[in-house]
């Protein structure tokens, strides 16, 4: 039950970091690739699309890798030099803030079988 409890506070999360995501990936391309904004934001709408259906919890992880390859199939490079550098500045204080909240090990409760690290 504590397991469904979670999933609306990490569906708001994420729901509210994607437009921050869309938006780096936004200006990390135009500046890489100067007068393709509206290629670029084409890209980043479908590629949501996508990451939203490969996971639903976890879009955001999955939506920078699925940008660079399409725009990789346009025959644009990589401009990231570390995968998760767009990652960096995201954080989710909600979700941790809950987390810090209860007492019992919530990754247990998140993931069956999962330790943290």
């Amino acid at each position: 039950a504590e397991q469904l409890e979670d999933v609306p506070i990490l569906l708001s999360t994420v729901t509210s970091v994607m437009p921050q995501l869309k938006n780096r990936l936004q200006q990390q391309y135009e500046r890489a690739y100067p007068g393709l904004g509206g290629i670029i934001r084409y890209v980043i709408d479908e590629e949501e699309a996508n990451a939203w259906n490969l996971s639903s919890l976890f879009p955001h992880l999955v939506l920078p890798d699925l940008v660079q390859a399409h725009m990789a199939q346009l025959g644009l490079g990589p401009i990231f030099s570390k995968p998760d550098k767009v990652l960096t500045p995201l954080d989710f204080p909600q979700i941790e803030e809950h987390s810090a909240q209860r007492s019992d090990n919530s990754y247990e409760s998140l993931v069956s079988g999962a330790v943290p690290i």
